[in-house]
């Protein structure tokens, strides 16, 4: 097999595991209206993954999640963990916010605080830079980075944090197998979706102890 031909499978792998993403986001997003009007639980299911099968529909030359996939980007590997959490857990429980999810979205909201700012150049440092591991734009920020990576994970690993475990681990992992389009590590381990979504939940949650009625 030669160089040509191996890129080509590449790029056809990267490009099927981003509209899954974006298809399994659909779905989700589905599952979580129809629960939230207390549609059956099987029947919401059902509907989920009939959407699901639907997004792959070709609407003049391309499919629907393609079109979603120009607006939202590929989903990181975290969002994708986290989603197929939701449609396994969907029904056993009414919080956002639950002892599994809890250290997942509380470090994509203190990430994100810190992140998107000082990406976007308010402040000295660029930390999007860093994820470049492979790439080694700036080794002594991106080494610094996998070591507090490699802390988190042994961190987690201490305190039983189960789904921020599989979260950092496959992220790493996958980042280097480049299944994304991405070369940087930040894109697999977090992204703005889930992002918004862990502070509108922590704001949520705040909100609701508060405010219980």
């Amino acid at each position: 097999m030669n160089l040509p031909d191996i890129y080509s499978q590449a790029a056809n792998i990267q490009t099927l595991v981003g509209l899954t993403g974006i298809s399994l986001l659909l779905a989700a997003s589905v599952l979580r209206v129809f629960l939230f009007f207390k549609v059956k639980k099987q029947v919401a299911i059902l509907i989920a993954l009939l959407v699901f099968a639907l997004s792959y529909l070709s609407i003049s030359g391309d499919s629907i999640n393609f079109y979603l996939r120009g607006i939202f980007n590929d989903i990181s590997i975290s969002s994708y963990i986290l989603l197929g959490y939701y449609f396994i857990s969907s029904g056993r429980t009414t919080s956002i916010i639950n002892s599994n999810t809890q250290p997942v979205f509380y470090l994509a909201t203190l990430t994100g605080l810190f992140f998107y700012p000082a990406a976007l150049g308010l402040g000295p440092i660029d930390p999007y830079s860093w994820g470049f591991i492979n790439k080694a734009h700036d080794q002594y920020s991106s080494l610094i980075f996998i070591v507090c990576l490699a802390g988190l994970m042994f961190f987690s690993f201490l305190k039983q944090y189960n789904l921020l475990l599989l979260c950092l681990v496959l992220s790493t992992l996958s980042y280097q197998s480049g299944i994304l389009e991405s070369q940087n590590l930040w894109d697999y381990l977090f992204d703005p979706l889930i992002f918004i979504y862990a502070l509108l939940a922590i704001i949520y949650r705040i909100n609701k102890k508060f405010n219980p009625f």
